[in-house]
C-alpha cells in the first residue's frame, strides 16, 4: 500500500485513518521496551514542540498505559523515560489496559473528558440494572 507523508501524523497508509498524537506516542514507546525520554520521542514522532510529548506521556503515565522513571546513562544527566507497562505492572493484566485504551480513543473521537465519559455510562448502567430489576418483579 502507498505510504503519503503529513505533517500531523507522520508517515501512514492511504486510507488509513489518522491516529491522534498520543496514540502514535503510546505505539512507538510499545515498540521500545528499552524506554525512550520525551526527547526521543519528539525526534522520532515528529511531535513538537517536547513539550507536547512531556504532556502526553504524562496522561499516558496516569492511566497506567506507560510507566515514566527516571534514568541515569554514564556521563549524562538523569532524564524522565518512558516505558512500556508490563502486564504484570498492571493491576488487572491486560484487561484494564484494553478498556483504557478504548476509553482514551473514545474520548479522543468525541471531544469529551474520559470522566464525562465514566460518568455516562455508569449512569446509563445504573438505569438498565433498575430497569431489569422492575422487570423481574
Amino acid at each position: 500500500m502507498e505510504k503519503k507523508e503529513s505533517e500531523d501524523f507522520g508517515p501512514h497508509d492511504v486510507g488509513a485513518m489518522p491516529s491522534t498524537n498520543k496514540e502514535q506516542i503510546f505505539d512507538l514507546i510499545q515498540s521500545h521496551p528499552e524506554g525512550l525520554d520525551d526527547d526521543d520521542i519528539s525526534e522520532l514522532s515528529g511531535v513538537r514542540p517536547r513539550q507536547q510529548v512531556q504532556q502526553l506521556c504524562n496522561q499516558l503515565a496516569a492511566v497506567d498505559r506507560i510507566r515514566r522513571a527516571s534514568v541515569s546513562k554514564a556521563g549524562k544527566r538523569r532524564k524522565i523515560h518512558n516505558f512500556p507497562v508490563e502486564p504484570s505492572d498492571a493491576p488487572f493484566g491486560g484487561a484494564e489496559a484494553s478498556w483504557r485504551r478504548r476509553l482514551a480513543n473514545l474520548a479522543a473521537a468525541t471531544g469529551l473528558p474520559e470522566e464525562v465519559l465514566l460518568d455516562r455510562a455508569l449512569e446509563a448502567l445504573a438505569l438498565k440494572v433498575l430497569a431489569d430489576s422492575v422487570d423481574t418483579y
